[in-house]
């Protein structure tokens, strides 16, 4: 199936409202009934109905996005975005106050999302998009809207800039790096006591970057090795060491195969290779 059939098999079909969608998949709309105005019309809500993403704590992110916005890359089908500079893009230049207030809440709960993990529930819609950085543009209007029955998850947040990849499916491979694998078949150690500084590595970052190689080493390219288990191990590796106060951000951490994180640690060419995955992250 070529690219533009596959993305044609998402088109919203009808018009469903946004008031009932959230509340099936579990968003609270106890306090979008109670401060409705007019009884009649609840789901016209302003408080709520210009929203384009939702929060169920703990649970589930929901996040309206236009359909014409997707993308195929591979076999996935993405929806790329930085909701922040959207919001800063209007704020600079007299937009309307509702688009950088849904801009910024947009990027709060993209944050939220990535940082924990949750699944993503997608309401394609379809219709007339306007301009995102024309201020004076026409305001958009909704033809079709509908909910994606397929979860999606977060690719990439960058917290830093705010770039923000969503890709569908929760499938994916079991991506796995060297904090995760135990190893009960090594000789038991044995114990000493000891003292020092232990650097803390975030969990969430660890995950981002693995999802975003995608199961391949992003130094050389070659897909990382398959576990007894099924996942895909790669090692993360901080560019800039946490000894040297490099950041433990996306931005700053890498996948690498086995080999290429020995090298970058130990290899006659490790300077090298770090000049290399600078260039390489500074150009994304």
């Amino acid at each position: 199936m070529n690219h533009e059939a596959q993305l044609s098999q998402l088109r919203p079909q009808r018009k469903e409202a946004v008031f009932d969608l959230v509340q099936g998949l579990g968003f609270d709309v106890s306090d979008w009934i109670e401060t409705a105005s007019n009884p009649k019309k609840i789901r016209a809500n302003p408080k709520y109905c210009y929203d384009w993403s939702f929060i169920v704590p703990g649970k589930r992110a929901i996040f309206n996005l236009w359909h014409s916005a997707l993308e195929i890359d591979g076999a996935d089908v993405l929806y790329r975005d930085n909701f922040r500079r959207n919001a800063d893009f209007h704020r600079r230049n007299g937009g309307k106050r509702q688009w950088i207030t849904r801009g910024e809440k947009l990027d709060r709960d993209a944050a939220e999302a990535a940082r924990g993990d949750l699944p993503v529930s997608v309401i394609l819609i379809d219709g007339y998009r306007r301009e995102t950085e024309n201020p004076s543009s026409e305001s958009s209007r909704v033809d079709k809207r509908q909910l994606d029955p397929v979860e999606w998850q977060v690719r990439s947040y960058d917290s830093k800039t705010g770039d923000f990849v969503l890709a569908r499916g929760r499938g994916n491979p079991n991506y796995v790096d060297q904090f995760d694998v135990a190893h009960p078949d090594e000789q038991r150690p044995s114990k000493r006591e000891t003292s020092g500084l232990v650097f803390q590595r975030d969990p969430n970052v660890r995950r981002a970057t693995l999802r975003r190689a995608g199961g391949k080493c992003e130094y050389c390219g070659e897909a990382g090795f398959l576990m007894v288990n099924g996942g895909v191990y790669l090692e993360t590796h901080h560019v800039i060491p946490l000894s040297e106060d490099g950041p433990d951000h996306i931005s700053n951490v890498v996948a690498l195969c086995p080999n290429d994180h020995r090298r970058a640690h130990h290899g006659r060419d490790r300077a090298d290779i770090r000049a290399a995955l600078i260039r390489r992250f500074k150009t994304r």
